[in-house]
């Protein structure tokens, strides 16, 4: 039996049912019951032999190549990717059927373009970015603006900024602030004194309107100041006087500076600037929600109706 959720099965989906997939009154195919997932190209199947075995799904495309082996009991289309589940824990593939890692959950970001996929036993998080990539390095904290512009602070704690795929500030800063009226600030490590500690130099960085376009954020040159122990980097910004007199002075691109240092805010947070706001901490009640996997009762037909009919975020948090 196939199922494609009242979506009219394709050419490619008839063939496949013709050839493997059991009738309703004829037990001769391979397969008890196909799942098409809204990739049009993947099928979530059941082998006949398997039928009392609850964690023996697979998925085959439809050229009847095997993309996750028959050992799971909830599979899901997930973008580029496949989510496989059994007793043993979760596991991520691709769709070219390799297994890239066991993953503990994937977890939402203020932006609906970027996920957060956590492995077990691993400190931070990889980036899943409209589900299509994921990173290959691992992250520590992210802030998602609005318009899709990401700080993320990797595990050296160097801080960079992302517009979806691109690369718009490479992972060579300290700290990174909010823009305001087409500009932000950069603080990176420089030199260390004659005291051994490691000092600072505060980069303008000129924010383009248009930050879809190439070289749109980069360092306009112009230093607010250079060379500042930690502590003295943290005394600066408490005195938003001078703060907004030092800045406010710059004429740059012919343009007037102008920040507020009411609203200044510097990712990533707990490191003694002005923060953003932090995003909600309380993700690990999660792990309280109840878990639709242990329902003895639950089928797969439910779960690839909870999948791909819009109540994956509720159920299954996996989007």
């Amino acid at each position: 039996m196939a199922h494609k959720d009242n979506k009219r099965l394709t050419p490619a989906h008839r063939d496949f049912v013709n050839k493997y997939v059991c009738a309703k009154y004829s037990y001769i195919g391979l397969y008890r019951v196909a799942f098409f997932c809204e990739d049009e190209d993947i099928a979530i199947v059941l082998r006949v032999q398997d039928r009392s075995d609850s964690e023996a799904w697979g998925c085959v495309n439809m050229k009847h190549q095997l993309l996750v082996p028959f050992e799971y009991k909830r599979i899901f289309d997930y973008g580029h990717f496949l989510v496989a589940i059994n007793s043993s824990g979760r596991y991520l593939y691709n769709k070219k059927g390799q297994l890239l890692y066991p993953i503990e959950s994937i977890r939402k970001t203020d932006h609906k373009a970027y996920r957060k996929v956590f492995e077990p036993n691993e400190y931070g998080f990889r980036l899943c970015i409209r589900k299509m990539a994921i990173s290959k390095s691992r992250y520590c904290g992210i802030f998602v603006m609005e318009n899709g512009l990401a700080f993320l602070e990797n595990e050296e704690c160097q801080v960079g900024a992302i517009l979806f795929s691109k690369l718009k500030l490479p992972f060579e800063y300290k700290a990174l602030s909010e823009p305001q009226n087409g500009y932000m600030l950069g603080i990176k490590p420089s030199i260390e004194n004659s005291d051994g500690e490691l000092t600072y130099d505060c980069l303008l960085i000129k924010v383009r309107n248009a930050i879809q376009k190439e070289d749109s954020i980069h360092p306009t040159g112009i230093s607010l100041f250079l060379q500042k122990t930690w502590d003295d980097v943290l005394t600066y910004f408490e005195d938003r006087e001078k703060f907004e007199k030092d800045c406010n002075s710059i004429i740059c691109y012919n343009q007037q500076v102008h920040f507020n240092a009411g609203i200044l805010n510097f990712f990533p947070p707990q490191i003694g600037l002005p923060e953003f706001p932090g995003e909600d901490e309380e993700e690990d009640e999660e792990e309280e929600y109840y878990n639709p996997w242990s329902r003895e009762n639950y089928s797969h037909a439910e779960a690839m109706y909870d999948a791909l009919g819009g109540e994956m975020e509720a159920i299954w948090n996996l989007d």
